[in-house]
């Protein structure tokens, strides 16, 4: 009698795929007549800080209102955890609400820190039991400790990096599965920008954060990915070591060292 051998696997480990939290394709955007976003592709991780840098005029606030919907005109293909974002159930206003935007500027409503905080959740009933919320979505902007003996103080009486935390915890109330962060702390002092860049790098343990910045040093402190737009293309992504300390590109070492971008 033969001995008995195992039978032999000849199919190839299959691979884990890996999952990305946003996919963008050929994404074009025309504004007044000239080309904003050009065939712009990339890839952001599930979680992680992605820092969007380049000169002014790149088209890096233009991209980000494209993910949240407020430019929809574009050509192309998002897609937000694998789904398309043009059909994205409940529309553009249910994608906003999974997509978080915060501008450059704070924008506080004239009511109470507490108020702003659960400005976007759905019905008067599950704003008036929020405590619990409202103090978790305070914490992870780096709030809490400052206001937590103050909440139904008026939320213009914040200083303005305070405002711009709360403008975050507004965005995190309502559970979004991404934010996008455009020059969040450019007018802010040095201490509201370190506590803002810390409540960042923790939101981005759990959902993909897309900051654009032209502060090459807090591009360097967030860490992750780097993603450097010149004329509406990306022109180089990687990690963040490596990209400032081998770019590949020559627009990308010019751009590091003389803060100029020539992308003809």
């Amino acid at each position: 009698m033969l001995p008995r051998t195992e039978p032999v696997n000849t199919r190839a480990p299959v691979q884990k795929q890996q999952a990305y939290g946003v996919e963008i394709a050929g994404l074009s955007l025309q504004l007044a007549g000239t080309e904003v976003l050009q065939n712009l592709s990339l890839v952001l991780p599930e979680t992680g800080i992605t820092a969007v840098i380049g000169p002014s005029g790149a088209g890096k606030s233009s991209l980000l209102r494209c993910l949240n919907g407020l430019y929809q005109q574009w050509r192309g293909e998002v897609r937000l955890q694998g789904r398309d974002i043009r059909r994205w159930p409940g529309g553009w206003d249910s994608l906003r609400r999974q997509v978080g935007l915060i501008a450059q500027k704070p924008c506080v409503f004239p009511c109470s820190i507490r108020a702003n905080a659960v400005f976007g959740m759905y019905g008067w009933r599950q704003r008036k039991k929020a405590h619990g919320s409202v103090e978790t979505v305070l914490r992870q902007a780096a709030l809490w400790q400052e206001v937590k003996d103050r909440l139904h103080a008026p939320a213009e009486s914040l200083s303005l990096g305070q405002q711009q935390s709360l403008s975050i915890a507004r965005a995190l109330a309502i559970r979004p599965g991404m934010l996008l962060l455009d020059e969040p702390t450019a007018s802010l002092d040095p201490r509201s920008k370190q506590l803002i860049e810390q409540a960042i790098k923790q939101l981005a343990e759990t959902m993909p954060v897309l900051c654009v910045t032209h502060d090459l040093e807090q591009a360097r402190r967030l860490g992750g990915e780097v993603v450097f737009m010149c004329e509406g293309r990306v022109i180089e992504q990687a990690a963040c070591e490596r990209f400032f300390a081998q770019p590949q590109r020559l627009e990308s070492r010019e751009f590091l060292r003389w803060s100029v971008c020539d992308c003809d």
